[in-house]
């Protein structure tokens, strides 16, 4: 009986495999950046959507560069409520794109 329930905690690892694979990349803040950062880049043939977003446990202004290469394509500052996330999207042709984050002298970036 113990072996069947390895077996059976084994299938549904291997079957939640592709499902955690899947997720889009979520980004570890860079210390001391007091918020947390993710973003999401979705993209088809000609086009790349790009989303980044920001919860930060107290109210915040944070100021959001997304640039590709030396073009910059958004240039926002958002008042982030206390645990309220806030987003930026840009939908740019398929290229790299990077965002700049920054609040309180501490900046972070992240790139998808």
């Amino acid at each position: 009986m113990p072996h069947r329930m390895l077996l059976s905690a084994a299938t549904a690892l291997l079957a939640s495999a592709p499902l955690i694979a899947a997720a889009p990349a979520q980004a570890a803040p860079q210390e001391p950046f007091p918020c947390s950062v993710g973003s999401r880049a979705v993209t088809n043939n000609l086009t790349k959507q790009f989303t980044v977003s920001v919860t930060c446990d107290q109210t915040r202004t944070v100021s959001v560069r997304i640039t590709s290469g030396d073009t910059e394509l958004a240039n926002v500052s958002k008042t982030v409520k206390a645990g309220v996330e806030e987003s930026v999207t840009v939908t740019v042709p398929k290229a790299p794109v990077c965002a700049t984050l920054k609040t309180d002298g501490e900046s972070f970036q992240i790139c998808g």
